[in-house]
């Protein structure tokens, strides 16, 4: 914990595109982003968020999941680039980190932790530790994290979170028990797939909760009876919340809208059967952009790639796609795909960004509808590329 490593920063010059790329950390170690609809950009936009679980010295840890099964693992911590100097500082320890989340308006990181049985939220201050560390002085994290509150257990099985734009209030899925009737409506209305669609993640019901990072206090948002992932909140209106019916591959209706209070809950972007949705990003104020996909030749017999929905009128519109004419096996075993893959966009609307299953990132002008090859053999591993942008709209991050 605040160990400080020096840059690993160097460019290349892209041998496809020509362009200069910079490589923020060695490619040997098993770094990685948090997911693109995530922040990692501190709110100066002086550090950057990354994490790994190679760099810590961390020993494997074994634990007992709620079937019986025995699991091992090497615990995740989170680093940070200060972009200025390219100097990686370590920024948690132990086996205990669940998620962080970075805030909107000032430099603090809420970090869930579980600790024994409980899942607690705790608040950190990262001006105080980057301050320490260039002082060369850090302190334990007892100094620098505030414990906000533990998640009551008759709420739910807490699982991600997003933090709301004025950094007041937490956004948790949770897993839940239900009702018999709750239980036999979600099989019913389970998504069948087709023998080329794969369904990974069994229907489960779940929901979303609020928690208040002031007091701690824990409230019902919605109840789903969907097993509900990427949850996002709006960096820009209060209480708006984008979430998604996670299948693992396919779903009848994958994107969702709620309000924290639960008065609005709706599907977004309603889906005909050739519609294969994923990888949404509640990028801007007012636009969810997400991809179609077109990998697979049934579904390129209508349109796919990057797309993006009004949320005050629900308009769509077809922002773009490329090399639908590349094959590439994407993950070995698993799929072959063509066009867009994942995507984002800058918080002005300018620009989209994607990968595509060729492993390549693309720049798209969102006005005039003019792509850019940026960068080429991107078959990332751990992680894909999962392209995002800086909150100025400067950098491509991949």
């Amino acid at each position: 914990f605040g160990n400080c490593t020096a840059s690993e920063m160097r460019t290349y010059v892209d041998s496809a595109t020509g362009n200069t790329i910079t490589m923020l950390t060695d490619t040997m170690k098993n770094d990685r982003f948090l997911y693109q609809t995530d922040p990692m950009w501190t709110a100066d936009g002086k550090y950057l968020l990354f994490r790994s679980s190679s760099r810590g010295n961390d020993k494997e840890v074994e634990s007992t999941l709620p079937n019986g099964e025995k699991r091992k693992w090497t615990p995740t911590q989170i680093y940070f680039i200060e972009m200025a100097t390219g100097k990686i500082i370590q920024a948690t320890e132990g086996p205990n980190l669940g998620s962080a989340f970075l805030a909107n308006k000032t430099n603090r990181m809420f970090v869930s932790r579980k600790e024994k049985e409980n899942w607690n939220m705790y608040v950190m201050d990262l001006d105080k530790f980057f301050a320490d560390v260039k002082q060369g002085k850090v302190g334990k994290p007892s100094a620098y994290e505030t414990f906000i509150g533990t998640f009551p257990t008759e709420m739910g099985r807490p699982g991600g979170y997003a933090v709301d734009c004025n950094d007041d209030y937490a956004y948790i899925t949770v897993e839940r028990e239900g009702t018999e009737e709750e239980k036999e409506r979600m099989m019913k209305n389970a998504f069948l797939p087709e023998s080329n669609q794969p369904v990974k993640i069994k229907p489960t019901l779940c929901g979303i909760r609020k928690m208040n990072l002031s007091t701690g206090e824990v409230t019902k948002g919605i109840d789903t009876e969907f097993k509900t992932g990427h949850i996002q909140a709006s960096r820009f209106t209060p209480g708006e919340i984008v979430f998604c019916n996670e299948t693992g591959g396919d779903a009848h209706q994958r994107m969702w809208f709620c309000t924290a209070d639960g008065t609005v809950f709706k599907p977004l972007y309603k889906e005909t059967p050739l519609d294969w949705v994923t990888h949404e990003t509640f990028a801007t104020k007012d636009f969810v952009y997400f991809n179609i996909l077109g990998f697979q030749p049934r579904l390129r017999k209508q349109a796919s790639g990057i797309v993006r929905i009004n949320l005050r009128t629900d308009d769509v519109e077809l922002i773009g796609q490329v090399e639908l004419e590349k094959d590439r096996q994407a993950i070995d075993g698993q799929l072959v795909g063509r066009g867009f893959w994942h995507c984002n966009a800058s918080r002005d609307n300018k620009w989209a960004v994607g990968d595509t299953f060729g492993g390549n990132v693309w720049l798209i002008n969102v006005q005039t509808g003019e792509r850019h090859w940026l960068v080429s053999d991107t078959k990332m591993k751990p992680d894909h590329a999962h392209p995002s942008f800086s909150p100025d709209g400067t950098k491509v991050l991949f």
